[in-house]
C-alpha cells in the first residue's frame, strides 16, 4: 500500500461520487441476481425516479468513512468493526423502513440466529468479510483513482445531483405514504394526494418496489417473530 494512498483524504465530492456509482452498481447487481435466480427482471430500485439502490450507496460510503483510518490495522480488528457496523446499520435501515413506510425489503426470519428477522449471523459475517476486503483492496484502489481524476465543474454536478436526490427522496416518501393511506381506505383530501393517486397508483408502486412486502404479509408468515419486530 503506497504512502500516497495512506495519506489520501476522501473529499465530500468523492463520497458523493462513490455513493452514486455504488447505488447504480447495486441496482445492476440486484437486477442481474433476480434474473439469474428467478428467470425474470424485476425492479430493485429504491426511489421512484432513476435506477439506484441506495442501500448499496449508503453501505459503500459508511464502510469507507469508518474503515479508511484502519487500513493498517489487523484483519481481526477490521473484521470485528465491519461485523458490528454492518449489523447495526442493517437493523436500523430495516426498522426505519418499517416505521416510515410500513414495509420491509428483506426478512431473515427463516435463517438461524436472527434478531427480529432484520439481521442474522450469516449476513453479519458477510459484512465482516466485505469490510476486510473493502479496507485492504477497495479503499486503496479508490484513493488512487480519485487522486488521479479531475472532473470539470465538479461542484456544480454534485450540487445538481444533491438537489435531484433530495427531491427524489421526498417524492418517493410521499408516494409510499400515500399508498399506505390508500390501503387504509383514505380518499385523497388535497391536490398533492390526488397527484400521487394519479401518477403513482398502487399498480405502479408495486412494480417499482416489487421486492418489498407489507408488515401484514410478514406477520402472516411469521406470527412469532413479528410480535417483537419493532423491539
Amino acid at each position: 500500500m503506497s504512502e500516497k494512498t495512506n495519506l489520501f483524504r476522501f473529499s465530500f465530492n468523492n463520497y458523493v461520487l462513490l455513493f452514486v456509482v455504488s447505488s447504480l452498481l447495486g441496482f445492476a447487481v440486484e437486477t442481474l441476481w433476480c434474473l439469474l435466480k428467478n428467470g425474470y427482471i424485476e425492479s430493485r430500485k429504491s426511489l421512484v425516479l432513476g435506477h439506484m439502490s441506495i442501500a448499496y450507496g449508503m453501505g459503500a460510503v459508511l464502510l469507507t468513512l469508518i474503515l479508511v483510518r484502519f487500513q493498517s490495522s489487523s484483519a481481526l480488528k477490521i473484521f470485528f468493526i465491519s461485523f458490528v457496523t454492518g449489523t447495526v446499520t442493517e437493523y436500523i435501515c430495516s426498522l426505519g423502513q418499517e416505521i416510515i413506510f410500513g414495509s420491509v425489503a428483506w426478512d431473515y426470519s427463516h435463517l438461524p440466529l436472527n434478531i427480529n428477522g432484520r439481521v442474522c449471523l450469516l449476513y453479519s459475517v458477510f459484512w465482516g468479510v466485505l469490510g476486510l476486503a473493502w479496507t485492504k483492496s477497495v479503499i486503496p484502489f479508490m484513493g488512487k483513482i480519485f487522486s488521479g481524476i479531475h472532473i470539470p465543474y465538479e461542484n456544480v454536478f454534485v450540487g445538481i445531483f444533491l438537489v435531484y436526490f433530495i427531491f427524489n427522496c421526498m417524492l418517493s416518501a410521499g408516494a409510499a405514504l400515500r399508498m399506505n393511506e390508500r390501503d387504509a381506505g383514505k380518499s385523497p383530501s388535497n391536490s398533492v394526494e390526488q397527484f400521487f393517486d394519479n401518477y403513482y397508483p398502487d399498480e405502479k408502486m408495486h412494480k417499482i418496489y416489487a421486492n418489498s412486502r407489507s408488515i401484514e404479509d410478514i406477520e402472516a408468515r411469521n406470527p412469532q417473530t413479528s410480535q417483537n419486530a419493532t423491539g
